[in-house]
């Protein structure tokens, strides 16, 4: 069995090691050994934004990809020759934390003030929304995006922007050889996207200029394909 979970996963030992706090209780928990006991399986484990990262990859047919996945939190992946990035520390992929100028002040559920994740998330644009004095009855993304007032649109128009920011800078670094946007926040509608599109293409150097950038309306269905793909290529390994 391969899982998709949240949280940074040591998928050697098949361990949630921290979460933040969009779910209480969830780091430390030991997820291969409870399911593979219940069940009597072999279990592999691997964090969601890599899980999604290995399902598009598949789905585009391109070997080397940048995902990102932005949904409750902002997560993603760099995909090379197939495999996720894990890193050092198992925190590859993590992209939601890094600085964002947008995010000023802002607190991200990490724990930590200004990341990506605490204004480019559904969490962080609605959190913006209700910072700038936005109406207190809209308690979800969904219902914001759907406003046409001015500061629901500059909400989303800032989320957008940061994200697109974001993963220009991460091209510019990393020189993939495609983008692509996925999650929830995806399917926020023109605003958003013409936002990200335009900070992302302002934001790239001139050798990386042509990089594309996709938006994916995949859901939850992609990282499911994704941990099963990565668990089926080591079982024939």
């Amino acid at each position: 069995m391969g899982i998709s979970a949240a949280g940074v996963v040591d998928v050697g030992a098949g361990k949630v090691l921290t979460a933040t706090s969009s779910i209480g209780g969830w780091g430390g928990t030991p997820l291969a050994e409870v399911v593979s006991g219940r069940l009597g399986l072999p279990v592999r484990v691997i964090g969601d934004g890599n899980a999604f990262g290995i399902g598009l990859s598949v789905e585009y047919g391109v070997p080397d990809l940048l995902a990102l996945v932005a949904g409750t939190g902002i997560g993603g992946s760099l995909i090379l020759d197939g495999e996720p990035v894990l890193g050092a520390h198992h925190a590859g992929g993590h992209f939601g934390h890094v600085v964002a100028g947008e995010a000023a002040g802002m607190p991200c559920p990490c724990g930590r003030i200004g990341h990506l994740e605490a204004v480019a998330s559904g969490y962080g644009i609605l959190a913006w929304y209700h910072a700038h004095g936005g109406d207190p009855e809209v308690t979800t993304t969904r219902e914001l995006t759907r406003r046409t007032d001015e500061l629901a649109e500059q909400a989303v128009r800032t989320g957008g922007t940061a994200l697109g920011a974001a993963a220009a800078g991460l091209v510019n670094a990393i020189d993939p050889q495609l983008v692509v946007v996925a999650g929830s926040v995806a399917r926020a509608g023109e605003v958003w996207e013409s936002a990200l599109r335009t900070a992302y293409r302002d934001g790239l150097i001139p050798a990386v200029a042509e990089t594309p950038l996709e938006v994916s309306g995949g859901g939850a269905e992609t990282a499911l394909r994704g941990a099963a793909h990565y668990v089926t290529r080591r079982m024939t390994a």
